[in-house]
């Protein structure tokens, strides 16, 4: 009678002779710590952890992986959403990193003065519009978010906001 095989020893048997590059293994390694940082940076956005949480778990990381430093810069920029609050990636961008933070200040500024004074005009001519279709009166307030250009345009915006960080 046949011997019966488990599953592992037939993946053992069938990559018995396969070996990894040192390649494989920095990109496997670099993957891994891009999956880790995502991971702290997702929790302190998500309130879950603070930014001293995030100090010490990057300490940690970064004795031993120097590229941290850089996957850290990208995933907090990454992170910055000019419509929420921004002040927890801020100060971990400033005080873990110990970069000046002055630059997305101001490009946040920009971006908010830019959507504001884009919502004016385009509720001024959403009031054109129903005006010329007999819909006018101080009571009428167009609803600029279900405006398909409006849409658009705030990509648009959102996207210069996004290039203006890098």
């Amino acid at each position: 009678m046949a011997k019966i095989k488990s599953t592992l020893d037939i993946v053992m048997e069938r990559t018995r002779n396969l070996t990894i590059t040192q390649e494989e293994k920095d990109a496997l390694r670099r993957k891994e710590l891009l999956d880790r940082v995502r991971g702290w940076v997702q929790s302190l956005v998500d309130g879950k952890s603070s930014v001293s949480d995030l100090r010490s778990a990057y300490a940690e990381e970064a004795a031993q992986a120097p590229e941290a430093r850089d996957i850290l810069r990208s995933e907090l920029l990454g992170h910055i959403d000019p419509d929420t609050d921004i002040d927890r990636v801020l100060d971990a961008y400033t005080d873990i990193l110990g970069l000046d933070g002055g630059h997305i200040v101001e490009a946040v500024a920009s971006y908010r003065s830019s959507v504001d004074t884009c919502r004016g005009e385009q509720r001024e001519r959403l009031r054109g519009v129903l005006a010329a279709s007999g819909v006018a009166g101080s009571a009428v307030l167009p609803n600029v978010q279900a405006d398909p250009e409006w849409e658009a345009l705030s990509i648009r915006l959102k996207e210069r906001f996004r290039k203006s960080l890098r």
